[in-house]
């Protein structure tokens, strides 16, 4: 099994950040947030950790570009095609942003008529959130219409890790090594033991 990963939105190009929005506000220290440049952190962090336990992973965008939505899923998808004997799953890694500082907290989303096989991924993705950040606040299993969730010809699902517009989560996890390491475990234990219950 090939696992896919996607880091949301844009990288850093010559200095300047490829996505508009998708950042935390200006902290009273100076300090901000890039989403996407969070996401291609966790992603590469995972990468690495997958590949030295022998674990196939095929990103989706491995440049600093914010690539189109279709454009992902059309390579996804062409990848999918050209190799019909293997098997696939995906990941897309977010955190998330709300008007508001107060909004807190994890989930996790699958598209609204997913398979069965992208809700068990879900549930089995939200345990192992629980079990790593035990104080934190996880907010469930959602659906929506997300376009990578919808698209892409494999049980897929869509990761929403913390507020990067709630202080507290976007200094203290999404900016810190430490939170960024929890963030990156979680994601790999499920692999692990995605796989693991599809070997059993």
């Amino acid at each position: 099994m090939t696992i896919i990963l996607d880091a949301g939105h844009g990288g850093i190009i010559n200095g300047v950040y490829q996505t508009a929005g998708k950042r935390s506000p200006i902290w009273d220290d100076g300090s901000q947030y890039f989403e996407g440049v969070g996401n291609r952190q966790i992603v590469s962090k995972l990468t690495a950790k997958l590949e030295a336990k022998g674990i196939e992973v095929f990103n989706a965008n491995d440049s600093e570009k914010d690539m189109p939505l279709r454009q992902r899923t059309s390579i996804i998808n062409k990848k999918i095609k050209s190799n019909p004997d293997k098997e696939y799953i995906g990941i897309s890694v977010h955190s998330n942003g709300f008007s508001k500082e107060s909004a807190h907290g994890w989930s996790v989303y699958t598209y609204t008529k997913g398979s069965k096989a992208s809700k068990e991924m879900s549930k089995l993705m939200a345990d192992k959130m629980q079990s790593e950040f035990t104080d934190r606040r996880f907010r469930g299993e959602k659906t929506a219409n997300f376009w990578m969730c919808k698209q892409t010809n494999c049980p897929f699902i869509l990761t929403e890790n913390f507020f990067m517009t709630n202080e507290d989560e976007c200094k203290n996890i999404l900016m810190t090594e430490k939170g960024q390491d929890k963030i990156v475990k979680m994601h790999f234990d499920f692999v692990c033991d995605f796989l693991e219950k599809k070997r059993s």
